[in-house]
């Protein structure tokens, strides 16, 4: 499904999380240099970790976005996956 074709709160929310999670790594990565500047590796961890936290959210809100896209062009994949690990679940955890 294209962005023209999603509703448009949902793209307005991705754009919104996109634009959230490159602040967020722009702010790591100046927080990171600022800790460079003044010799504080205490604000070069922070900053570093921070680029991470915002790499990986973002990662995962595509993630979750393609996932939510496949499930609405293909229900019955979905459903089907669904329920394949519900029953893999129900399995692992009802051994004894």
């Amino acid at each position: 499904m294209s962005d023209i074709t999603k509703p448009n709160d949902e793209a307005f929310d991705d754009l919104a999380n996109s634009a959230k999670y490159k602040a967020e790594g722009l702010a790591g990565a100046a927080q990171k240099k600022f800790g460079e500047a003044v010799d504080s590796p205490d604000q070069q961890a922070k900053g570093a970790a921070r680029q991470a936290t915002a790499k990986v959210s973002e990662v995962f809100n595509d993630a979750v976005t393609g996932a939510r896209d496949q499930v609405r062009e293909y229900p019955l994949v979905g459903l089907a996956a669904i329920g394949t690990i519900g029953l893999l679940l129900g399995f692992i955890l009802g051994r004894k």
